[in-house]
């Protein structure tokens, strides 16, 4: 058995309301990405992600943000770059838990 579809079926939901949810996403994209990996360190301590996820997002988002400043940014690849990694975090936060809630009702 899966130790992660374990936990999260005796934990906590992730998300309590879709209010909930559009907050935790406009979070995401508004910070840029920078509360993906924190926010999704919680998912972690939840057990609905892997603990690789906000680590994973803190490795992608933070060294490219840092980068703007010293990285040569030729057809603005770093923006480019950094919006595709913050609308993946978002996309990801707005499809956890969406099977349960399906399965729920």
């Amino acid at each position: 058995m899966n130790p992660i579809s374990a936990a999260a079926s005796s934990s906590t939901p992730m998300y309590t309301s879709r209010r909930h949810r559009a907050l935790w996403v406009v979070a995401v994209v508004f910070s840029a990405g920078l509360l993906a990996p924190p926010l999704f360190l919680g998912a972690a301590r939840k057990g609905i992600v892997r603990h690789t996820v906000p680590a994973v997002y803190a490795a992608l988002i933070y060294p490219i943000a840092l980068g703007r400043q010293w990285l040569p940014n030729p057809g603005d690849w770093i923006s480019w770059t950094l919006a595709a990694v913050v609308l993946t975090a978002a996309a990801h936060a707005a499809l956890l838990a969406t099977s349960r809630e399906g399965a729920a009702a």
